[in-house]
């Protein structure tokens, strides 16, 4: 199952009630509805911290972009994310992140622990520090069955009517109406994008409408 890490901003029982979408800024366990996939996270061996240090952590998408920030695990890429080659930290352009206004500077990792499923980005509303937008990748648990097994595996999400975008399959589900995300399939994985709105009366569907648009804008660089 796709964990969102532990400095996530709430907590979700199920990875469908929610995803993160997947990454947050709080200190609880993040469950978010997007892909189901196997494989826990692992948390770094006190003992093995210096050696690990010696090692070469991979700090570069397979592009050779590098990422906008410098990550600890060495296993951050992994079998549990390599069902596509899309990389949300380093192929979501600066224009796009400032034009739904989201903080550039604040971007953060998704992933909390080694070998985590969800890989990818978050950043946070410049308007509303505890709002934020991630976009991540995580291997279907049934990738022949593709969107549709995923909305039958996760039938307590609220899923809404599909979209469509540059000809491709979009789902949309949420949980409440200030935390929804649009899922599109590259790949055997799943590119999710989520927005949790923290406010007092959310705009009923302005998550789901932010996070489609979000996807829209970057779904050119998200391979089939």
């Amino acid at each position: 199952m796709l964990r969102v890490p532990a400095n996530l901003k709430r907590n979700w029982q199920e990875l469908s009630t929610g995803i993160a979408m997947v990454a947050c800024t709080a200190t609880t366990m993040m469950v978010l509805p997007a892909c189901s996939v196997s494989g826990t996270p692992t948390a770094t061996p006190p003992a093995a911290a210096e050696s690990l240090s010696a090692i070469r952590i991979r700090q570069t998408d397979d592009a050779g972009r590098s990422l906008p920030f410098k990550t600890q695990f060495p296993n951050r890429w992994n079998s549990n994310n390599s069902g596509t080659s899309y990389e949300p930290c380093t192929q979501v352009p600066g224009a796009v992140v400032q034009r739904f206004g989201l903080d550039e500077a604040s971007v953060s990792d998704v992933a909390g622990s080694d070998f985590q499923t969800a890989r990818g980005c978050q950043w946070k509303f410049s308007e509303n520090r505890h709002s934020f937008l991630s976009q991540f990748v995580g291997n279907l648990d049934r990738p022949d069955g593709g969107l549709t097994a995923h909305k039958k595996d996760y039938s307590t999400t609220t899923w809404h009517p599909d979209n469509e975008i540059a000809g491709r399959r979009v789902i949309v589900g949420s949980i409440d109406p200030g935390d929804c995300a649009a899922y599109v399939q590259s790949g055997s994985a799943v590119v999710v994008t989520n927005v949790v709105l923290i406010e007092l009366e959310p705009q009923p569907m302005a998550a789901c409408h932010a996070a489609v648009d979000f996807l829209r804008a970057t779904i050119g660089a998200i391979p089939r």
